[in-house]
């Protein structure tokens, strides 16, 4: 299981938290759903994890474990949304600039954005 980051990461969130907004952004994600903005948290908890595989369904746990309003079904849900409900011309005109190589549809689903963005940061700042 993901373990939960501490507060020591609150200013290096925030830092990354606007990296991956513009990201989203590029994307073509609609920034005010807030399935963009579970999306965010779901990434930062990958890029503050040490693990290298991921029980997706323990992310969204743990971010259901701070909005207590949402279970991990509805964040789940609310995430493929805003991935879903994305403008497709954005993402392709900007998916090379974001990732480095072709669009390819595979790459708008939950798991797959989450892994490649945090991927890309991580690479990008040398976490």
């Amino acid at each position: 299981m993901v373990k939960n980051y501490s507060k020591t990461n609150n200013l290096i969130d925030t830092k990354y938290t606007i990296i991956i907004y513009n990201i989203l952004q590029k994307l073509g994600l609609i920034p005010t759903l807030k399935g963009t903005k579970l999306l965010i948290k779901a990434i930062l908890i990958i890029i503050n994890s040490q693990e290298e595989f991921f029980i997706f369904e323990d992310i969204y746990k743990q971010i259901a474990l701070k909005y207590k309003t949402f279970n991990s079904v509805q964040i789940r849900n609310s995430i493929k949304y805003a991935i879903d409900n994305r403008n497709e011309q954005k993402s392709k005109a900007n998916f090379e600039q974001v990732f480095g190589y072709e669009y390819d549809q595979y790459y708008f689903t939950n798991k797959t954005i989450i892994e490649e963005i945090a991927r890309v940061i991580k690479v990008e700042f040398k976490i």
